[in-house]
This record gives structure tokens, sequence and C-alpha cells, in this order.
């Protein structure tokens, strides 16, 4: 019966971290090409409004981006420039679709500004704590609380994100990473090893129980 209950205890502990496990996208990080500016942009052809890679992975219950640019952001940047990441939590529509990018779905933004501000939109501002410009990046530490769902499980909500200089309208929107999709979240390597865990104790429990039948 010891041997038994060692057996259940083990398998038990294992099937419980596997269930604190997010169910997740597979690991993406997009990369964009350089210098791709769109036909219809008219501002400054700045690096930091060039897109060379867009990275969404999940830590805990918060949302961890980078955005890596051509060229150095912040207020080493263009002046008045910003980004926007467009957030699809289940009820995304193709907000750029008279553009040719149907597939460019979002039902909430996060803007982050060159000048040191930011926000969500229908939320509020951003806490200086949530964002960074490091180099010719942008991070983003968003959590899921701040997008709440209509419709997907965080780990299943689309990314995508478009840099804008000063201006207005589509001709001001330098670039689209991904180009015409959106890319979803990949788990920390700290998820990864809760999941490593849990198959270790479930096998462990497994090999116990077979070792003593």
């Amino acid at each position: 019966m010891k041997k038994y209950v060692g057996f259940a205890g083990s398998l038990a502990i294992g099937l419980a971290a596997m269930a604190m496990l997010p169910d997740t996208a597979s690991a993406t990080v997009w990369a964009d090409p350089a210098g791709d500016f769109l036909p219809t942009y008219v501002g400054p052809h700045d690096g930091d409004l060039d897109v060379l890679s867009l990275d969404v992975k999940t830590l805990g219950t918060d949302f961890l981006v980078t955005a890596t640019l051509a060229g150095p952001t912040g207020a080493a940047g263009t002046v008045g420039g910003f980004y926007v990441f467009g957030v699809n939590r289940g009820a995304g529509t193709a907000g750029f679709a008279a553009f040719g990018l149907n597939k460019v779905l979002f039902d909430r933004v996060i803007i982050v500004r060159n000048d040191g501000t930011g926000l969500i939109p229908g939320v509020g501002p951003l806490a200086p704590s949530a964002f960074s410009f490091v180099g010719n990046t942008v991070n983003l530490k968003i959590p899921f609380a701040s997008l709440t769902s209509t419709g997907f499980d965080p780990y299943h909500y689309g990314w995508n994100l478009w840099p804008r200089a000063p201006g207005t309208g589509f001709s001001a929107i330098s670039d689209f990473a991904p180009n015409n999709a959106t890319i979803a979240a990949a788990p920390e390597p700290a998820t990864w090893a809760l999941m490593l865990l849990g198959l270790g104790l479930a096998g462990a429990g497994l090999r116990r129980h077979r070792a003593t039948i």
C-alpha cells in the first residue's frame, strides 16, 4: 500500500505541475527584413522606424515583448516617433484591410512613445516600469490583467507592431511586423522547466511503481 501511495503521490505531483502550465503556442521570434519601409510611407527613413524582429513571451501572468529596430530608440530616435503594438484578444478585426493587410487582426493597442510615455487606450497610461528603451529595442512587460480576453486565452493572443512617424493616417506607418499576420506568445524558459519537472516526477513515479509490482 505504501508503495502504491508513493507512486500515486509522485504521479499526482507531476501531473499537478504539468497542469499549472499554460496552453501555449510554439516559440516564435518574427524576423523582419531591414529597410522594408512601406511604399505608402512618407516619413523619415530612420532606423528606429524599421523593425528587425518582434519577440513575444509569457512569464507567469505577464507578457514580455521585445521589438528590435534598426536604429536607436527612445530619446535617441525619431522625434515624435512612436510604436503601436496591436493585440488580438479574440475579437480582432482587420483594421488595415483597406490597404491589403487583411490578416493584421487586433482589438486592443498598446502605444509607446519615444518621449517616454505610453498608454493602453481604454485602459489607461502605462506605468514607467511597464516599458523601456534599451539601445535599439523597445521592451514591454504587460500583465494579462491589462489585456482582458475577448475570446482567446492570453497564451493565444495575436501580436503585431507598427512604428509611426509624426503625422496622421496610414502614410505615417513605416513598417509592419509581421507584415500581414500576427504572432503568438511563447513560454519563457521557466515555464519549460516546470513542464520538464512535471514530466520527470510523473515518469519517476511510474518507474518506481513498475519496479514494485
